[in-house]
């Protein structure tokens, strides 16, 4: 998802706020080329003109990269919007998560499959993280826990039978500027 409105940042494009001299996008892409996703999907629209270009112009040769335009009328919509690509279930991931894995996608992906293979009837996964281990600025909290910004979610739809996945690892969502800052100092180390 990179058609966000940045707003909480003074409306800038935020997949391309540079973290440590790197767009925040490429973290996202390249730990996703990096797992066992096979296609990636990136949502664009009218806020992220510059981004819609920079992926055509970086990852053109890519073909497994595909760009979706939505409306960018709120994340819910354009989520909603893109649904409409999809025939099974599907990773959905913000593009300011600077702080993803490979590893840890394919552990979310290993941990679905394992929760719908003991329960057919699970269509969704949100990824959460310990309220006490996260040292960003969230913007939602549940009952103690941090929603990571990454999902899977069937192409479905309304409401969805959903299970949460805990995560220890550090999943930050850069929201504000202390944030950005935050993440350099820790993907410096």
């Amino acid at each position: 998802m990179a058609g966000g409105k940045g707003s909480r940042m003074g409306y800038v494009e935020k997949p391309l706020i540079e973290i440590n001299g790197k767009y925040m996008i490429d973290y996202v892409v390249e730990a996703l080329l990096q797992s066992n996703v096979e296609k990636i999907f990136v949502a664009v629209s009218k806020n992220t003109p510059k981004t819609e270009q920079y992926i055509k112009e970086k990852y053109d040769e890519i073909k497994d990269i595909i760009l979706i335009k939505t409306s960018g009328n709120g994340y819910v919509e354009d989520l909603n919007q893109a649904i409409k690509y999809f025939s099974s279930p599907f990773l959905v991931i913000s593009s300011d998560i600077p702080t993803i894995k490979p590893k840890t996608i394919n552990n979310i992906i290993n941990y679905y499959l394992h929760i719908k293979g003991i329960n057919n009837k699970v269509e969704a996964l949100c990824v959460m993280v310990k309220k006490d281990n996260y040292p960003g600025n969230p913007t939602m909290e549940i009952k103690g826990y941090i929603p990571a910004g990454i999902n899977i979610i069937s192409p479905k739809s309304g409401e969805q039978i959903e299970e949460a996945m805990v995560v220890d690892e550090v999943l930050i969502n850069v929201n504000t500027w202390e944030d950005k800052v935050l993440v350099e100092k820790l993907l410096k180390k």
